[in-house]
């Protein structure tokens, strides 16, 4: 037979935690909340950060926090937000790495039952950028260079795991050559590098680049969107040489799974709000992301996607971490 007592207390258990959680969310927040950046300060992620954590303040009536914690190809940032407490003051900035982390990885400090999603945000693509003096003025010219030239052409990025690196990695693998990857904790470091002639490529977002193209301080030879930037539509897409080929990188907000779910509600309200206020939004497109927005189960459905199509990728093109 049950044990009603112990049913009954079970049941005024869970109705105290039902209680308490919808407290919780109704207060929520009351004080600062913690953005957490898994890349360095400077970045096109860390400039989302920024921008959204801004007006995202205004919303809440509570500062919203960067914090950059780089490194791991976003497995440390991953980690603190995973094993933080689900109460909405501590957020992730995911990328890409999210889905493509479980196939790269033997294993990871956390998995996919502890992160649930919020929101995306926007998404860019990756420029293909070179020293100014880099002979090869175009993909074409790059491939015939890095044929002849097998691993003895190096390129930067944020590190394994990042967009750049997935870029590149699948460039590589798409084009049939050989270059060596250099991974820095930011693309705007492995930039630095780009400007300074220790390294001769790079594969970083497309507005990380752009305020050094107008300065002359670099070239970018293509993107690695399907088609071409509204900002910046001088600038080919790999796939007008290398048929085929497709790459972008989408930011999206994700917080630990147990998170009150009315808290999350709030969240992706609030940041589809801050992403649609037109100063925001224009900021954002005239950077070079493209925004996107939407539900908490869309962004759900677009990470499984993104997983299941990362690992066959990862795959095909035999990609691991060195």
């Amino acid at each position: 037979m049950p044990n009603f007592a112990i049913t009954r207390g079970y049941i005024a258990c869970l109705f105290f935690a039902l209680t308490c959680s919808s407290a919780v969310a109704q207060q929520y927040p009351t004080k600062p909340v913690r953005l957490i950046v898994p890349f360095a300060a400077g970045g096109s992620f860390d400039r989302v950060g920024r921008i959204v954590a801004l007006q995202l303040t205004e919303l809440l009536h509570q500062q919203v926090v960067v914090d950059n914690r780089p490194g791991g190809g976003t497995i440390i940032a991953t980690e603190i937000v995973a094993k933080s407490n689900p109460d909405g003051y501590t957020l992730l900035l995911a990328s890409n790495a999210l889905a493509a982390n479980p196939a790269l990885h033997e294993k990871l400090p956390y998995n996919g039952r502890d992160l649930s999603t919020v929101a995306l945000i926007a998404y860019q693509p990756m420029g293909l950028a070179a020293h100014p003096n880099f002979p090869p003025n175009s993909v074409k010219d790059l491939i015939n260079l890095a044929r002849s030239k097998p691993d003895q052409l190096s390129y930067g990025t944020a590190g394994i795991g990042s967009g750049g690196w997935l870029a590149g990695e699948l460039f590589k693998a798409a084009a049939s050559i050989q270059l060596l990857h250099v991974g820095y904790k930011g693309g705007n470091l492995a930039m630095l590098d780009l400007m300074a002639n220790r390294i001769p490529l790079v594969v970083t977002g497309l507005p990380n680049l752009l305020p050094q193209i107008k300065a002359g301080k670099l070239k970018v030879l293509a993107i690695t969107d399907k088609k071409r930037s509204q900002v910046a539509p001088d600038i080919p897409t790999i796939a007008e040489t290398v048929s085929g080929y497709e790459y972008t990188n989408w930011f999206g907000i994700v917080v630990p799974a147990a998170t009150p779910r009315k808290i999350t509600h709030l969240l992706n309200s609030q940041f589809n709000k801050a992403i649609e206020t037109p100063g925001i939004r224009q900021q954002l497109l005239a950077s070079g992301y493209e925004v996107l927005g939407g539900s908490e189960e869309e962004f759900s459905r677009v990470l499984k996607s993104d997983t299941a199509k990362f690992a066959k990728l990862i795959r095909e093109a035999s990609l691991r971490t060195y």
